[in-house]
């Protein structure tokens, strides 16, 4: 992550990564320095990894103090040469966050003979590699062991991105918060409700198109509420004054972030996702986990795991005209909502992994395995 201290990307390598030290091998982490630390950090340090702050400014503290046995890797020596010449690793797994992200430390690796693989998280095609750098990201990937992707579209959008087929790419999922045999209760409010779940930033999860969808006309009259659940990532306030240019107050409320998923679909019969981009949304895995039936967009892998109209309604783009159709076929099959959530739920445990964090730890044990044992740096 490049953006903020933490993020859903970081999810699956740390789980990971706690796996793997539980099963009595050892993990060293590669991080990006923050003021304020993510606490899965001090947990994977707490645990016996060694942790890496790159980009670490000198005499800068951590708020909270420092974990005793930490490194900080300083100006001047914090390189990923230092870093891959103490740590010696048999195999690493680089995760990049959004696909515009740099990934020399992958063409390190390979000059001096370290097997890795990439996990993709996000890609999207609003943002695309320039073209004095494209050699370096097509060698990056070429060289994987493997290379993780969390959807088809996704890998189509990174193969756009480079100009060139992989053969090497492998899809994965992520991790969710929700039981396996997750079955909330049904609302039992008359109040047709939505969540749109996941944080507010317009770029990436378009809350705008809901606004401008729902100040049409036809939807004045109808009694349905969308809520926001998620943290505020620029975006609030401009979603709040938007909602109040249209006068839509009585069609929305916010919730701030809640970590209790599970209680959140005892007040919502359903979910809404009007993204721009997405690499998985695991709101979708968990609103369908939870047999809640889901309105999105046509973006990472929500087409892959919905079927139009008989588990939820998929915008084909992410626009207002194409967000409000969904929205308008969702209002006229209200009547089978709780059925289409049913079915939602019975699809996705076929289609999902159980343990998408058992999944990757072995996929990583047999690529480490395949390699050589241990490499010289």
């Amino acid at each position: 992550m490049s953006g903020v201290n933490w993020g859903g990307s970081e999810t699956l390598w740390s789980q990971t990564a706690m796996r793997l030290m539980g099963d009595g091998h050892a993990a060293c982490v590669n991080f990006k320095w923050w003021p304020q630390q993510a606490s899965t950090l001090t947990d994977l340090a707490k645990a016996g990894a060694t942790l890496w702050l790159r980009e670490k400014p000198a005499n800068s503290k951590i708020a909270g103090g420092l974990l005793g046995g930490w490194r900080f890797l300083r100006p001047g020596d914090g390189t990923n040469v230092d870093w891959l010449h103490r740590e010696r690793p048999d195999f690493l797994l680089i995760t990049v966050g959004y696909h515009p992200d740099r990934v020399s430390i992958a063409n390190l690796c390979h000059r001096k003979g370290i097997p890795y693989a990439i996990n993709l998280q996000c890609a999207s095609s609003s943002v695309f590699i320039n073209s004095n750098r494209l050699e370096e990201f097509r060698e990056a990937y070429r060289n994987a062991r493997r290379v993780y992707v969390v959807s088809g579209e996704n890998r189509e959008k990174l193969e756009t991105n480079l100009a060139m087929k992989l053969n090497n790419v492998e899809l994965i999922s992520n991790p969710f918060v929700v039981p396996w045999e997750s079955e909330p209760s049904w609302p039992t409010e008359a109040e047709l409700k939505l969540a749109c779940m996941g944080r507010i930033h317009f770029a990436s999860k378009g809350q705008d198109l809901l606004v401008h969808a729902l100040s049409r006309s036809r939807w004045r009259d109808r009694q349905i509420k969308i809520g926001f659940v998620g943290k505020n990532q620029g975006n609030q306030e401009q979603l709040e004054d938007l909602i109040a240019m249209y006068g839509l107050q009585d069609k929305f409320e916010f919730e701030g972030f809640s970590s209790h998923v599970q209680d959140v679909w005892k007040r919502y019969q359903g979910l809404v996702l009007p993204s721009r981009y997405e690499g998985a949304a695991l709101v979708v895995t968990e609103a369908m986990l939870s047999h809640r039936m889901v309105v999105c967009t046509d973006t990472g892998r929500n087409q892959e795991l919905l079927r139009d109209n008989e588990t939820g309604f998929v915008a084909r783009t992410p626009s207002v005209d194409d967000v409000d159709d969904a929205l308008e076929r969702a209002w006229v099959a209200r009547d089978r909502w709780r059925e289409m959530g049913l079915q939602a739920g019975r699809d996705i445990r076929e289609q999902y992994s159980r343990d998408p964090v058992g999944d990757l730890e072995q996929k990583l044990l047999t690529l480490a395995t395949a390699a050589s044992s241990k490499v010289e740096v």
